[in-house]
């Protein structure tokens, strides 16, 4: 049962890392031409560094048009996503611009509509099938007129925009199937690419037509039969030097990725979907390994162990004719049936650990798919029998070997192991990794406490955030809100502090002309002193009013640009870098330093701009009693001087705990890996203390005979252990030091790694240790001597 339970524990969790390998190596495995399939990455000029998954716009219609080994090219653009009106219906999501040759390379099947035909017009819209329903129902979409208010919606659904735009009215002309398998390209919609030259001036971030804008858009290129990767590459390369070659600044090199290479793939930028980066896929695998290499190692202790007391039936087995390879067979197929049976229990504890695994946070972007297939169960079992040849292999092979005569005749000499140092030294390692699990474990407890506890300088208690999607959507708002008596304060901000995003500039200090400095910034209205209840040091807020040409500074952003006292700092001016401008501003007063990053992130200099143009977020401080109908109060306001809005809502102090559910995430995975390795490594011990007292069983007869006492024996027993415990403590508690110190070095504000983290691991590695040892110490050394010698 403790063979079957060790091998079931470690087995779950490596079932669990196989199911995730398949999922991240399923991706766009459905695609009839995908080995011919390439996606264009930029990187640095003439370096294989820097690489996104993006590339310049036009690279799609020269590859197409100049290079022959191409069959078809396609380009998309990501700056669409928002809101599809229907009537009074809408659906949300986002997607890409396109060109309709992006059918003619990836596999997407059409409900409804003509995939050759769907792109060619501006303002042609395609839908999938589940946006489709919401907005139609059973009616067909074909031809269908929509409005669309774009917000910046990505088609991972994970960053959401606060900036709406009218983009117009599109035609539907196309609905398509759900796909048959994970890709790399989610999207909810896809737009013609030609309506693009037809927006709005301003709608679009960046210029789409230059070879310069490498980072919002992407090329997809389909090779012709016989073609090869490297041959792309080599026009990639002539293109690269072509556009880049002579130029001075922005240059840039393109690279060729296939379609199956895409995921996984290692830390890039801008990329189309949420997937496990490559080295962590690595990380795993590696874990898996060590996590069974240690389970089959514990089996093998253990059936060292237990083989003492079957060495007379393999001699009889011998003596009666049976040859190595039958005892061989015999051993090996023991270990293979009691693995399958760890498989059974492994496969019962798979589902608690996968509903876990859904319940975490980051799953809610990768969608890890569970599902089990035909090759996923013949896998399973596959790596059960190899689990069980690797774990028996040892133990099968020595009995095979012993001499039968030897057997009968001197039983009391039999030693399997004639050194035990091989296995001293990975009994050690065993409990090193668990000591530096466990005092990690505690350590980053810890420092998620610290940072729930973090104060950023402002208030977060009781204020909602209320995305505006169009500044003009503030000031009624604001007014509508003056007569709310669970409203105390509204004010407005480009942004959420300390959410996570940050804008930069550039600032001169007229009198340092030359020195240009770097800044973030953001744009706050007057009202924002007073929801985040900020501490203005010097100076006064910005007028009620708005005056785009004051500004408020933090104490930091004084001594960065060199403005003396932050007495002396109000009314000086500053020149800030505006659309590619330096406009000048005044400095009207200078607010006490806030956590406006990120809490893993030190202070840096900051400029609040009065701009109410681009205000995206409104800030209530609510009354803490009765939010639920604060929050419908707040709705029916929107609605009622928004009515072409959606009221879309978060507190404050939620949205910054996302970090802390991301914290808590690692805590749960590395617990269950610091109870695994502990469980393990205890499991060894238990094998190890076991095949001990076997080994030295007539010895503690003798010894007993000739009047030693039990907690001699057991001293006796147990002080090997005890020395190899000693070196773990030494080895694991500097190791764990400087692991865990690396990571701490990433938070600005962070917990110092003390005597009680260290004390608490190296307290529940010596209980647990220490139980065990003693327990099979004192079980052989109250065994009745006769016992122990009168069996030959």
């Amino acid at each position: 049962m403790i063979n079957i339970l060790g091998l079931a524990v470690s087995m779950s969790v490596c079932l669990l890392i196989i199911m995730i390998l398949m999922d991240q190596y399923s991706y766009d495995t459905y695609h009839s031409k995908k080995d011919r399939i390439y996606r264009v990455h930029t990187t640095r000029y003439q370096q294989n560094n820097g690489e996104s998954a993006s590339s310049a716009l036009p690279l799609a219609e020269k590859l197409k048009s100049e290079y022959p080994i191409i069959e078809e090219a396609a380009a998309i653009n990501k700056e669409i996503g928002g809101d599809i009106i229907y009537e009074e219906k809408f659906a949300t999501g986002g997607g890409y611009f396109a060109d309709g040759n992006l059918f003619k390379i990836l596999d997407f099947s059409f409900k409804e509509g003509d995939h050759n035909t769907a792109l060619n017009e501006p303002y042609s819209l395609v839908i999938t099938s589940d946006m489709a329903e919401i907005l139609f129902g059973n009616e067909s979409a074909l031809g269908k007129t929509v409005a669309f208010h774009d917000k910046d919606i990505k088609a991972t659904d994970i960053e959401e925009g606060n900036i709406e735009t009218d983009f117009g009215y599109f035609t539907i002309t196309g609905v398509l199937n759900p796909n048959p398998g994970k890709t790399h390209l989610p999207f909810k919609l896809l737009a013609s690419l030609s309506t693009m030259k037809s927006l709005p001036e301003g709608s679009l971030f960046l210029a789409q037509d230059n070879w310069d804008n490498v980072w919002t858009n992407y090329t997809y290129v389909l090779l012709k039969e016989g073609q090869k990767k490297k041959d792309l590459q080599a026009n990639l390369d002539k293109v690269s030097e072509e556009i880049y070659g002579d130029k001075y600044e922005n240059k840039h090199s393109f690279k060729a990725v296939g379609l199956r290479e895409i995921t996984p793939i290692g830390i890039i930028g801008n990329t189309t979907h949420v997937s496990i980066p490559k080295i962590v896929l690595l990380i795993l695998s590696v874990l898996c390994l060590i996590v069974m290499f240690s389970a089959c190692l514990n089996y093998t202790n253990m059936s060292v162990a237990r083989s003492l007391t079957r060495v007379k039936e393999v001699g009889i087995r011998k003596v009666s004719g049976a040859n190595k390879r039958q005892i061989f067979a015999q051993f090996i197929t023991e270990a293979v049936v009691i693995s399958l049976c760890s498989l059974f229990f492994a496969f019962l504890m798979l589902q608690i650990l996968e509903s876990g695994v859904d319940g975490l946070t980051f799953n809610q972007y990768l969608k890890i798919s569970f599902k089990q297939s035909i090759w996923g169960i013949l896998i399973f079992i596959g790596f059960s029998i190899l689990v069980g040849v690797v774990a028996g292999l040892l133990p099968a092979t020595y009995v095979a070997k012993l001499n039968p005569v030897n057997l009968f005749n001197k039983l009391s000499g039999v030693r399997l192991f004639k050194r035990m140092g091989l296995r001293n030294v990975l009994l050690v390692t065993q409990f090193s990794i668990s000591l530096i699990f466990i005092i990690s474990v505690v350590l980053i407890q810890s420092q998620a406490k610290h940072i729930l506890n973090f104060d950023y300088g402002f208030e977060k208690e009781n204020i909602v955030t209320v995305k505006l999607f169009n500044a003009e959507n503030y000031p009624r708002f604001a007014q509508a809100l003056n007569s709310n008596p669970a409203v105390s304060s509204v004010g407005g901000t480009s942004l959420i502090p300390a959410g996570g995003w940050n804008f930069g500039t550039e600032v001169i200090n007229p009198d340092y002309p030359l020195d240009s400095l770097q800044t973030n910034y953001f744009d706050i209205n007057s009202g924002i002193i007073d929801v985040l209840d900020l501490d203005l040091v010097a100076g006064k807020n910005i007028p009620e009013e708005g005056s785009d040409n004051l500004i408020l500074i933090n104490e930091f952003a004084v001594k960065n640009f060199n403005l003396g006292s932050s007495e002396e700092a109000v009314g000086k001016q500053l020149a800030v870098e505006d659309e590619g401008d330096f406009k000048n501003v005044q400095i009207a007063g200078v607010v006490k330093d806030f956590q406006f990053l990120s809490p893993d992130r030190s202070m840096e200099s900051l400029v609040l701009r009065n701009r109410n143009d681009a205000l995206g977020f409104a800030l209530v401080k609510v009354s803490g009693a009765n939010q639920a109908q604060t929050l419908a109060s707040l709705e029916a306001t929107w609605k009622e001087v928004n009515p072409d809005s959606k009221f879309s809502y978060k507190y404050l102090d939620e949205e910054l705990l996302f970090i802390h559910q991301v914290l808590g995430d690692v805590i749960a995975v590395i617990g269950l890996i610091s109870f695994l390795a502990i469980f393990v490594s205890c499991l060894g011990l238990l094998g190890m203390a076991t095949y001990t007292a076997q080994t030295r069983i007539k010895e503690i007869g003798i010894r007993k005979t000739l009047g030693s006492s039990i907690s001699q024996i057991i001293f006796l027993l147990s002080k090997g252990f005890l020395k190899l415990l000693g070196i773990a403590i030494l080895l694991a508690v500097p190791a764990a030091y400087f692991i865990n110190n690396a990571w701490l070095e990433f938070f600005a504000s962070r917990i110092s790694i003390g005597v009680v983290p260290v004390g608490i691991g190296v307290g529940v590695i010596l209980l647990i240790s220490i139980g065990i040892i003693f327990s099979q110490a004192f079980r052989a050394a109250v065994i009745n001597p006769i016992e122990s010698l009168k069996n030959e």
